[in-house]
């Protein structure tokens, strides 16, 4: 690792613990033990070292994700894994919320950069593993992938990261984004790709209707 990427990889750290606008460049040379004018050379401004950090921070858990998971045969498999992984709980999707929430509010140009480069790749890897499905006979043979893709992915980025979705108090974004992504793919699915699904949502638990919560909620109350 060179000084610069180990200097973007603290200042990451540093974004994520105390919040894109508490870093300032004093602190950074400070727990770096080395002068701001250093930094400055390094990287030009602060917007510039606040952009590398927080794409370092997204590439960074993108590599960690896709190194958790396992070998899978199927690319409705793949990609069922990846998402769930993606969601964690719902933990570190709150931090990512938040960063692209005060990127967007302090450092905007940075947030447009940030949104492109993330789109671009993100779009690419979905586009890659539904062909891979198409290929693997999982998918209809009439669907259009690239279509679908840009559908799938608007829709998801809304659901996820924009505050425009209305969702139904008693679900969490997470549980909607997966209702959301196993009936889109049931949608493409050749009838291979349901059987896929089928097996794959056989190893848990049926999640409950927004009727069975409301029910649940109530016999509490």
């Amino acid at each position: 690792m060179t000084q610069r990427e180990k200097i973007v990889a603290h200042v990451a750290q540093m974004v994520v613990t105390l919040g894109v606008k508490s870093v300032r460049m004093d602190d950074v040379a400070q727990s770096l033990g080395m002068s701001k004018r250093t930094l400055y050379e390094m990287f030009g401004d602060k917007e510039e070292l606040i952009y590398e950090s927080a794409r370092y921070h997204s590439e960074h858990r993108a590599k960690e994700i896709l190194s958790s998971l396992g070998h899978y045969d199927t690319g409705i498999e793949q990609l069922l894994a990846c998402s769930y992984a993606l969601l964690n709980g719902g933990v570190m999707l709150e931090v990512d919320k938040r960063m692209a929430i005060n990127l967007k509010k302090f450092y905007p140009a940075i947030h447009e950069r940030l949104s492109r480069c993330h789109i671009e790749q993100s779009f690419a890897g979905l586009q890659c593993v539904l062909d891979y499905s198409m290929a693997n006979g999982e998918l209809d043979p009439s669907v259009d992938v690239e279509l679908m893709t840009r559908l799938f992915f608007n829709t998801m980025q809304t659901l996820l990261y924009e505050n425009t979705a209305v969702i139904p108090d008693e679900i969490t974004r997470e549980e909607a984004f997966s209702a959301m992504l196993i009936n889109f793919l049931r949608g493409i699915a050749s009838e291979r790709g349901r059987e896929i699904i089928d097996q794959i949502l056989s190893r848990s638990p049926r999640p409950l209707t927004l009727e069975e919560r409301r029910a649940a909620k109530q016999n509490k109350e």
